[in-house]
């Protein structure tokens, strides 16, 4: 029983191992070229991955000429796991904002 034990959580591990970090991702315009970003993790995140997928995501909206306003980390409860996050709002410039 303790070998089937032992045998479930390796392939568990293995499987969360090879599993893509998918982070859930909500962008919500504010005006004016501004936005407001949250960023959920999984139970296998960590900062410097939410930091990545915040930069990614805002070039995919602006290019490369942006502002990143403000940043914030924090946490959430889900089924009893403590979940990283990280938001912020950033603002988009236009040629004739520079």
């Amino acid at each position: 029983m303790k070998k089937k034990f032992l045998l479930l959580i390796l392939i568990s591990s293995a499987v969360l191992a090879n599993k893509p970090n998918a982070l859930e991702t909500d962008i919500m315009p504010l005006g004016e070229d501004r936005h407001s970003i949250l960023i959920k993790g999984n139970i296998v995140s960590n900062e410097t991955d939410l930091r990545n997928r915040l930069i990614k995501e805002v070039k995919d909206v602006c290019g490369t000429r942006y502002e990143i306003e403000s940043v914030e980390l924090g946490n959430i409860a889900h089924n009893g796991l403590k979940k990283l996050t990280i938001q912020g709002k950033f603002k988009c410039y236009v040629n004739s904002q520079m």
